[in-house]
């Protein structure tokens, strides 16, 4: 299986109007490559996105003489003879320039790496002149520590790039999103409200879903198929079958669970609770020990709104045990997939 490489202009080209472009795939199309080429080539100037202000330092990390250099930029300074490195301007921010052989800078910073760490120091700099905001591996590996509020984070850093650019005429920032495909509940995904959207996109393995009236494209980048394979590595090889070969040459959400995300006949399912969550309204049913979460409305069964510290308790309490349990018995099924991240990971959702 042999996946062409990625343009990021063909989504711009095809979606102009889009604020928002969330991308993600197997490993390897090209897409950090394509979008950093984009910005040099066009002459575009941009804020790169790290998560934690680690990342920036390890970025910067590069020395004269010594083979180490982890910089975004090294597959297209060896491509195109270019010699751009990051170099830092204080803690968790850095500029990426030109470079003489020395390694210093010649001319201004082409565009700007920051730390989403860094949110509250960002204020301080006037970024508006960048036209695009790059967050890298915005969806976080497993193992990886990531707080929850970080997609607060990732839009504070957005509204503070963009400040009045469409008052001045520069049209609105565009924020590139992009990773591999490791877990669809990720907190980019959360704050824009459009994990089920990306769910529903895995399961019927669909490629682009543009919601026009929200000016959010997402991308799932496909392999394509060449009439004659190249030979498998050995890794894909010993790989296949498992959930990290199916994330890492399939681009699926191998690890995210949606075997239980089904649409239900509702005939004889009777009402049995609802639920308010992100200004949603759940409805719960059940029949014969099985129950069925959906959107179809009825006013015969309790309401909880989840806003509330004390009705997020009451809920746990009175709830939360039997549709787990049944969760864990096959005996629910949802029409989307945060529905059923609610009941089973309700306590790091809520602090009960």
């Amino acid at each position: 299986m042999i996946m062409k490489y990625y343009d990021i202009r063909d989504d711009i080209r095809t979606y102009p109007d889009a604020w928002c472009y969330l991308i993600w795939s197997k490993r390897g199309p090209g897409k950090t490559y394509s979008t950093l080429r984009m910005c040099i080539e066009d002459k575009k100037k941009f804020v790169f996105l790290k998560r934690t202000k680690d990342d920036i330092d390890l970025l910067c990390a590069h020395k004269k003489n010594v083979n180490f250099d982890m910089s975004p930029f090294v597959p297209l300074n060896r491509d195109f003879g270019w010699n751009i490195k990051p170099l830092k301007i204080q803690k968790g921010i850095a500029g990426f320039y030109h470079t003489n052989e020395e390694g210093e800078p010649a001319g201004n910073p082409l565009g700007y790496c920051v730390a989403l760490s860094a949110a509250s120091d960002v204020k301080g700099f006037d970024l508006s002149e960048c036209d695009y905001l790059i967050f890298d591996e915005f969806i976080p590996k497993s193992y990886e520590i990531v707080k929850r509020n970080e997609g607060d984070a990732l839009l504070d850093i957005y509204m503070t790039v963009s400040r009045d650019r469409i008052k001045r005429g520069r049209g609105e920032l565009k924020l590139i999103c992009l990773a591999n495909a490791t877990s669809i509940n990720n907190p980019t995904f959360n704050i824009l409200d459009v994990t089920d959207v990306a769910a529903d996109m895995d399961v019927f393995n669909k490629e682009y879903t543009y919601q026009a009236e929200r000016k959010i494209l997402m991308h799932n980048i496909k392999p394509v198929m060449d009439e004659e394979d190249e030979e498998k590595s050995g890794i894909e090889i010993a790989m296949t079958g498992t959930a990290w070969h199916e994330m890492s040459f399939s681009g699926h959400f191998a690890y995210d669970d949606f075997s239980a995300i089904k649409h239900q006949r509702m005939k004889n399912y009777r009402p049995y609770v609802s639920y308010i969550y992100k200004k949603k309204q759940v409805y719960i049913y059940m029949k014969d020990g099985y129950f069925y979460a959906c959107y179809s409305k009825n006013d015969k069964c309790p309401v909880f709104n989840l806003s509330r510290e004390n009705e997020q308790k009451r809920f746990f309490n009175e709830y939360i045990f039997e549709l787990r349990e049944a969760c864990i018995e096959d005996k629910m099924q949802f029409t989307h997939y945060t529905m059923y991240d609610l009941i089973i990971n309700y306590k790091k959702i809520f602090k009960i």
